[in-house]
């Protein structure tokens, strides 16, 4: 029933039933941050199936995908793993803050290959665990200056007196889920990576959460791209505010960020 009523609201948004054919539904383009991969390709299933209207995913790194969209890309939104590339954007004029909300938190966790031992780190303090699990090798994170979860996983080093770890045995991936695929594949020892992320991958296993400092907080952002966004996108804009799409969301470890 709820997602009946929610394609009825979506069809007459946009202008009428004449919609529902797809016919008269310009085509939506969502650019979104690789982590989002698993939920956003459903949510667009979903909508898609309720609205007949066509939904197209690019995902990558966040400030990938931000420079493209600067540089002309046709995107008709944009979900970012961190608000820097979305202010940097409204700083560009690609967005308009009124189009934008803080859609989703994820939390930032350590993982290891599903076969990794991990007794005998009982009494240890999260950075002694973190040096012994990476050992002599490399620890798997993020391009920090193009990856959001490679920029948290650097603050939360920093936080952790650990920035010589950060400094001398990373190794930085362009997108949070190639870090995961490396410790999948024991070609990294270890990784930081979204929660989310960790939970996508049978290959490895949660070794510990990570913190980062006070007053710091992992926000996905979501925009409309150019100052007068077709109807199209904005209804689609609307449904991944809506409770179909937090149910999945949810499902694959989001918390909905409230606007209230």
């Amino acid at each position: 029933m709820i997602r009946a009523l929610a394609a009825l609201w979506c069809l007459f948004s946009l202008g009428g039933p004449a919609l529902a054919s797809g016919a008269a539904c310009e085509p939506i383009s969502i650019f979104a941050a690789a982590s989002t991969t698993d939920a956003i390709e459903a949510i667009a299933r979903s909508y898609e199936h309720e609205t007949a209207c066509s939904v197209s995913t690019v995902f990558a790194a966040s400030g990938t995908l931000a420079r493209q969209i600067e540089a002309g890309a046709p995107a008709d939104l944009f979900l970012s793993a961190n608000p820097d590339w979305m202010d940097w954007l409204q700083a560009a004029g690609k967005v308009r803050a009124g189009n934008r909300t803080n859609l989703l938190g994820n939390d930032l966790v350590l993982v290891v290959p599903r076969y990794a031992i991990l007794t005998g780190l009982e009494e240890d303090d999260l950075s002694s665990r973190i040096r012994k699990l990476v050992g002599s090798g490399r620890l798997a994170i993020g391009d920090p200056a193009s990856v959001p979860a490679g920029r948290y996983a650097a603050e939360a080093l920093e936080h952790l007196g650990l920035a010589s770890l950060l400094r001398d045995q990373t190794v930085r991936a362009g997108s949070v889920r190639v870090a995961l695929a490396w410790v999948a594949r024991g070609e990294a020892p270890a990784a930081i990576v979204y929660r989310t992320d960790a939970l996508t991958e049978d290959g490895v296993r949660l070794a510990d959460e990570l913190t980062l400092p006070d007053g710091r907080e992992i926000v996905y952002p979501l925009a409309l791209i150019g100052r007068v966004p077709n109807r199209a996108a904005r209804a689609f804009y609307d449904y991944l505010q809506s409770y179909d799409a937090a149910v999945q969301f949810a499902d694959r470890g989001f918390r909905r960020i409230s606007t209230e």
